[in-house]
């Protein structure tokens, strides 16, 4: 093998190890995916975790009547059996007259319950900011891989807090 060709075969080899090496010493950073929502002018729609043996659940905000239902999907039977409502507009104290104005998001709460609860909190919960309330609350659904169909449960206060001052 000519001179040439060694010496190139070496600096190829060189390289190569080079850049394992600082590409084994660089520090990583894990890539996490955004919230899969979509909104439209009358509903918006958001995927969220129910754990990690879990499948996800989808929740549905009507903005005309301020209910939010949501269902998730059993994993092992590929089917929806889990079922959640709520009337959120009483949790922002709205009346009547005033058009809400909502924002959804889904987020890791990451709580549990203590005592005997049939079921735990999703590793997921539902945020809903409001502008004319200024309030931001977030909802906590119950989840447990279960084969069989659920009534339909109600979404629970976990807690809130006020951004702005309400509109008059």
């Amino acid at each position: 093998m000519p001179q040439a060709e060694q010496s190139r075969m070496l600096w190829f080899a060189c390289g190569l190890m080079g850049g394992l090496l600082v590409s084994y010493f660089w520090p990583h950073e894990i890539a996490l995916a955004d919230v899969d929502r979509d909104s439209e002018a009358k509903f918006a729609m958001v995927i969220s975790s129910t754990g990690p043996t879990g499948g996800d659940a989808v929740f549905v905000l009507d903005f005309l009547t301020g209910r939010l239902f949501g269902a998730s999907l059993n994993p092992q039977l590929a089917k929806f059996n889990q079922f959640y409502a709520r009337n959120v507009l009483p949790d922002f104290a709205l009346t009547p007259d005033i058009k809400p104005r909502f924002v959804l998001s889904s987020g890791r709460l990451n709580i549990s319950t203590s005592g005997g609860a049939r079921k735990q909190p999703a590793q997921d919960g539902i945020y809903i900011a409001e502008l004319n309330s200024g309030r931001v609350i977030v909802y906590a659904f119950p989840f447990a891989i279960t084969t069989r169909a659920e009534s339909t449960e109600t979404l629970t206060i976990v807690d809130g807090f006020q951004f702005r001052q309400p509109s008059e």
